[in-house]
């Protein structure tokens, strides 16, 4: 494992207008209906005009992005030959972005050319710069070199994870102006996605020095801005520093990786078509529980301990143990804030169909890449004790 990747990042209000400094004249851009229907994609169109560069459009990303909307989108980018490709939007919109610059970079290559081993993908970058510019504060996909893409097999849409450290975009946007008119329960989601890549991220095997701090810092920022937004959606001060916080965590989790919380989110939004955000928000407080009860090694609780001593969570003189479970009771205390559900029965599915599904959301875990990295080897059995829990939203005491 190396450290550290970033892309380039310019933040701050009206970071926009940075397209003017980026070499090159004809962009295609890569969006959605929504980014478009609430008016962002006129914002970068405006900028571009201004600037004097080109635009082609692809509007056609949905949710939880599909091979095929994926290979429409490179046919066209290949057609228009662009110099600059923009990423605007949520995690499967950028998720969407970065498949195509590198099919883009390599017309011959197909969707499975695109893994870690591959030496070439270093040499991104040369047809064509990628512009990551989120509307979200969560994914911090803007930030990192994984891809999820849907792909139909055995009568389910599996996620596929396409990676590379040359996916990572040339250049993220973090400009506040982009979150201001975010739904409440959208801006919930994407804000537990971004706090579960932070609180998963301290425990998991690939943690450094620096992810650790980003991940510190994106946790403080979370707690502390997204009730503000919950209670006011206007709050410009809060929205910008909650943006801020998804890219940190996107930084933290780029470089320090997930664990089983995103193994089991992953398969459960798999499986029912459950925003990712709620997905690995609802199941955080379980498997963060699970590691701190593992009967072999306390590494996790004296992570956890400093976690909540330096966020003031608890005094410096308090035991491990006790400033551990801090942790698990401030995520409560959250959830309860901002009306984020705590169990995955209140995501829709009946307990008739999560019981008949068990046995294939524990075969999707084995098949998520995520799950090698948990401090906590896990067992088939334990993946269905984690799921069971965390459907009845019952503590975890194993």
């Amino acid at each position: 494992m190396w450290f550290f990747f970033s892309p380039n990042i310019i933040y701050g209000p009206d970071s926009i207008d940075f397209m003017e400094n980026i070499s090159g004249g004809k962009c295609f851009i890569i969006t959605d209906k929504v980014v478009k229907e609430l008016g962002y994609l006129k914002i970068l169109t405006d900028a571009l005009d201004k600037f004097g560069k080109t635009y082609e459009v692809f509007d056609d990303v949905v949710p939880d992005p599909r091979d095929e909307g994926v290979l429409k989108a490179r046919d066209l980018c290949l057609k228009y030959s662009p110099d600059i490709i923009i990423a605007l939007g949520g995690g499967s919109v950028i998720d969407t972005a970065k498949v195509v610059w590198c099919l883009y970079e390599f017309p011959d290559f197909v969707l499975d050319d695109i893994h870690a081993f591959r030496n070439d993908l270093y040499d991104m970058g040369k047809k064509a710069k990628m512009v990551a510019i989120p509307t979200t504060s969560g994914t911090g996909a803007e930030t990192t070199f994984v891809t999820v893409i849907s792909r139909y097999e055995e009568e389910i849409w599996k996620k596929y994870f396409y990676l590379h450290r040359g996916l990572i975009p040339t250049y993220a946007i973090i400009d506040p102006i982009f979150p201001m008119g975010m739904p409440t329960e959208l801006t919930v989601n994407t804000a537990f996605d971004a706090l579960a890549h932070s609180i998963e991220g301290l425990g998991t095997l690939w943690r450094n020095e620096f992810s650790d701090a980003l991940a510190l810092k994106a946790i403080e920022l979370v707690f502390k801005y997204l009730p503000v937004i919950y209670k006011d959606g206007k709050n410009e001060e809060a929205r910008d520093f909650l943006h801020q916080a998804a890219t940190i965590a996107g930084l933290a989790f780029g470089n320090g990786q997930v664990h089983i919380g995103h193994t089991l989110g992953h398969s459960w939004g798999s499986m029912y078509h459950v925003h990712h955000g709620k997905s690995v928000g609802i199941v955080m407080k379980y498997v963060t529980q699970f590691i701190l009860n593992d009967p072999e090694k306390d590494d996790a609780v004296k992570i956890y301990a400093k976690l909540a001593k330096q966020l003031g969570w608890v005094s410096w003189s308090e035991g491990d143990k006790k400033a551990a479970n801090k942790v698990i009771e401030k995520l409560g205390d959250l959830q309860k804030e901002v009306n984020f559900p705590v169990s995955l029965k209140e995501t829709g599915v009946s307990k008739e169909d999560f019981e008949k599904d068990l046995e294939a959301l524990v075969n999707l875990c084995y098949q998520d890449a995520s799950s090698v990295l948990t401090p906590r080897s896990t067992s088939g059995e334990e993946f269905k004790k984690l799921y069971q829990y965390a459907f009845e939203g019952k503590d975890v005491d194993f």
